[in-house]
């Protein structure tokens, strides 16, 4: 459970960090660097919401 709750956490910060560098992105005109950095956007939600849900799963079990 520690790991998950890490990953969570690692999850998190790179969302963040992702979004940071977004806006950095779009704000000094770089438009190239936005598509990938939305992509791992998407990525990185798909993997906490899948995480969460396993999460959920495994402590309705207990």
């Amino acid at each position: 459970m520690v790991k998950k709750f890490l990953l969570n956490i690692f999850y998190n910060i790179a969302i963040i960090m992702l979004v940071l560098s977004g806006i950095w992105a779009y704000n000094n005109k770089h438009f190239l660097f936005i598509i990938p950095i939305a992509a791992a956007i998407g990525l990185f939600i798909f993997l906490k919401v899948r995480l969460v849900k396993e999460i959920k799963t495994l402590t309705r079990k207990k």
